[in-house]
């Protein structure tokens, strides 16, 4: 009989604690910590230009007559009418932090005293020269030389025949040569000029940077929104397979949650900056914005699909909020069962590197909530509830983030750009640097050590 009585005590107690309402007051809102200045992040790599397509590109752009037919007065008074022409291919070597141009040339003449009205022309010389040139890129984006003569070799010393006697006018080829040096210099100056357009090349980075591109696509879609705003490039390096440019584009990253955003105009590629060294390590740096709406959409969908509640389902939680709250988040959640009505907790936003997830941890109740629980029934729920909360309180908003690598060299590929250039990112690394809870979000500053190469496949 005893035994019935206690258990009739202990189910009118369960009872009525099914019947308690809770009644909490919001709580107050601390001091909000600075926002986080929008920071800047870096794209390192080197545009390579292989050399065999150098030479293919300059000798497509130089015409075989370097110096057309033009009258050259001899010491005596007679006139010999001259021609320069290029008799086989330019080549090209980089050594030394210069570029070397070696072609053959062939130096065409007509006889001064021929008989004939039409003076058939004849090879007074042939030879090879090598000009040395140091590299830059200029302001207007091209590959920029100054070729000067260097050197050149006999292949067929200057000599003709005057009413059949061979007589040698090394020195007047020499001077011809000389007269005409600028011209040929300035023909190979401005094919290298011409064909090798950097911006060509670069605008095709410039481009595919600026899309969107999607991280995580559950339980909420995630963008990396970067918007480039400048290029800046180091002195021109090389070895003997190709010329390399180091360059660096600064960009600033955003986040859109939700569907693709639609980009109205693209930056166009600005005005190039020279430097002298510039690092070849990129630094991405990803601030990303969380609203609490979006926060909320993911949590709601997140509860009602799980319906997380006490081992014996006594009691459930129906719904949770996040808010800001100052210098900790606030989370206002509903509750049904042994109890109803609503329930304030504080909790701390966490990146953590090894999920990709935001969490929120040391959850605890709100002083009001503690203080009204312990007037009532907290003694059935305070532990268990407060640690199911924050189990559930895992927004795993960058999911994926570890495969961004491979997604931006996809989206690379996939932009056009991959067809003549490639795009490596050899290394990457996630640091997590600040969070700051701000009125109507959560802003996470996420730091990106990557290693990236970008190479001309065929220009």
């Amino acid at each position: 009989m005893n035994r019935f009585y206690l258990i009739c005590f202990l189910v009118t107690l369960l009872a009525g604690a099914g019947c308690k309402r809770v009644k909490t007051q919001t709580p107050e809102v601390q001091a909000y910590e600075p926002a986080i200045p929008d920071p800047v992040s870096y794209l390192a790599g080197r545009v390579s230009f292989p050399i065999p397509t150098l030479e293919r590109k300059v000798n497509q752009a130089l015409k075989p007559m370097l110096v057309t037919e033009e009258t050259f007065h001899g010491k005596k008074g007679e006139a010999w009418r001259l021609r320069v022409e290029r008799t086989g291919p330019v080549q090209i070597h980089y050594a030394n932090q210069k570029a070397f141009f070696s072609a053959p040339l062939r130096v065409l003449y007509s006889n001064p005293i021929g008989l004939r009205k039409q003076k058939k022309s004849r090879t007074l010389c042939e030879l090879s020269v090598n000009f040395a040139s140091p590299l830059s890129v200029g302001a207007n984006w091209r590959l920029t030389t100054r070729s000067r003569l260097d050197n050149y070799k006999w292949i067929r010393k200057p000599a003709i025949r005057l009413l059949g006697i061979q007589i040698n006018i090394t020195g007047l080829a020499e001077k011809i040569l000389k007269n005409r040096r600028a011209e040929i210099e300035k023909a190979i100056d401005q094919a290298v000029h011409d064909e090798l357009k950097l911006d060509k090349e670069v605008a095709k980075v410039w481009r595919d940077l600026q899309k969107p591109l999607r991280i995580s696509k559950s339980p909420g879609e995630v963008w990396l929104m970067p918007k480039p705003f400048s290029v800046a490039v180091a002195p021109v390096e090389g070895n003997a397979h190709e010329l390399i440019i180091p360059l660096r584009i600064a960009f600033r990253v955003g986040t859109h949650i939700g569907t693709e955003p639609t980009l109205d105009k693209l930056e166009p590629l600005p005005r190039l900056m020279r430097r002298e060294r510039v690092t070849d390590q990129s630094s991405l740096h990803v601030l990303s914005f969380v609203a609490y709406s979006d926060i909320n959409r993911i949590l709601h969908k997140t509860i009602v699909e799980k319906k997380p509640g006490l081992p014996g389902g006594r009691l459930r939680i129906e719904d949770a909020e996040v808010m800001g709250g100052g210098t900790s988040l606030i989370m206002k959640t509903k509750i049904k069962g042994l109890m109803n009505g609503t329930l304030y907790f504080r909790g701390q936003p966490h990146y953590d590197t090894l999920t990709n997830t935001l969490r929120i941890q040391q959850v605890d109740y709100d002083v009001e909530t503690k203080e009204t629980l312990l007037e009532t029934a907290d003694w059935l729920l305070h532990d268990n509830l407060r640690d199911t909360l924050q189990s559930a309180l895992v927004i795993p908003l960058q999911k994926g983030i570890t495969e961004l690598p491979g997604k931006i060299e996809q989206a690379f590929a996939r932009g056009g750009a991959g067809k003549k250039t490639a795009l490596d990112i050899d290394s990457f690394r996630l640091v997590p640097r600040k969070i700051v809870i701000r009125p109507d979000g959560v802003q996470v500053l996420i730091h990106v050590d990557s290693k990236v190469k970008i190479a001309v496949q065929r220009i």
